[in-house]
């Protein structure tokens, strides 16, 4: 059973008028599944999702009775992701490597998409055990329906060195991405800290973004959190929508960084006279 819910509705949530009471480009501090339950079948382009794990890290974590209840739970809230994602959409999970081939085998393959790639998120560093190796990764899910084809080159990483950057028969712009992604944590002592506990790279929600979605095209993100990828989403130029259900996140980190993302933007453009 879930717990600690804290969910308020919005003013503009309209189940009768669904999308079209709901102003896009906006966070919600409303239940996701309430909020993907208004939304039209296959409306989507992009959804990234970053759910609570099962018992890792946060309170969020820790509001499920057992591990059945915590995947009910899921099938929940990506039952409507499905339905919402267009033919040509993407689909990113989050998760932990407790819950990761549970997650996949009781819930995401249980719906018509396809399971394209498991993505490591490398980020070099964690706690020391005798029992098991040091964890220094998260992983994501990358699924998507049939049509979706990846921006490839929009997503190129450097060649190392060692001069294989004359090697004529090399792309330019460097080699096609992979799955394993390194970047570090993000740290209280770095400028991106919001004060999440899990909040993910700016960097990383900025790949997925440019990987599966074009300018104006429209993402979910059900689970905002610290609002990285939101504030990549407007970086970027594409609509979103965006729900957080824990009233302290979406004041105090959610809100506040969406309102410097989008100064930040319309600086940029003043500056470069648009």
């Amino acid at each position: 059973m879930r717990k600690g819910k804290e969910v308020r509705k919005d003013e503009t949530m309209d189940n009768s008028n669904g999308i079209y009471a709901a102003q896009a480009d906006r966070a919600y501090c409303v239940d996701a599944i309430d909020f993907m339950r208004m939304l039209p079948d296959k409306s989507i382009d992009l959804i990234i999702a970053d759910p609570p794990y099962y018992r890792i890290n946060g309170f969020f974590d820790f509001q499920f009775d057992s591990e059945e209840d915590y995947l009910l739970w899921c099938m929940e809230w990506v039952e409507q992701c499905f339905r919402i994602l267009k033919d040509s959409g993407a689909f990113y999970c989050w998760c932990s490597c407790l819950m990761l081939d549970k997650l996949s085998v009781h819930v995401l393959d249980q719906f018509k998409w396809d399971k394209r790639n498991l993505i490591v998120w490398n980020y070099k560093t964690g706690r020391a055990g005798k029992r098991a190796y040091r964890q220094e990764s998260e992983f994501c899910w990358f699924y998507s329906k049939q049509n979706h084809l990846l921006n490839v080159d929009a997503i190129r990483i450097p060649y190392t060195s060692f001069g294989f950057e004359k090697d004529k028969r090399k792309n330019p712009a460097g080699k096609t991405c992979g799955n394993v992604w390194e970047s570090p944590r993000i740290m209280p002592n770095f400028k991106e800290y919001a004060g999440h506990p899990t909040q993910k790279p700016l960097m990383l929600c900025e790949r997925i973004v440019r990987a599966s979605s074009q300018v104006g095209d429209m993402v979910m993100v059900p689970f905002a959190g610290s609002g990285s990828e939101v504030v990549a989403c407007i970086r970027l130029g594409r609509l979103f929508f965006a729900t957080e259900n824990c009233e302290t996140y979406y004041h105090d980190i959610l809100s506040p960084r969406l309102d410097m993302a989008r100064l930040v933007s319309v600086e940029g453009e003043q500056r470069h006279g648009k």
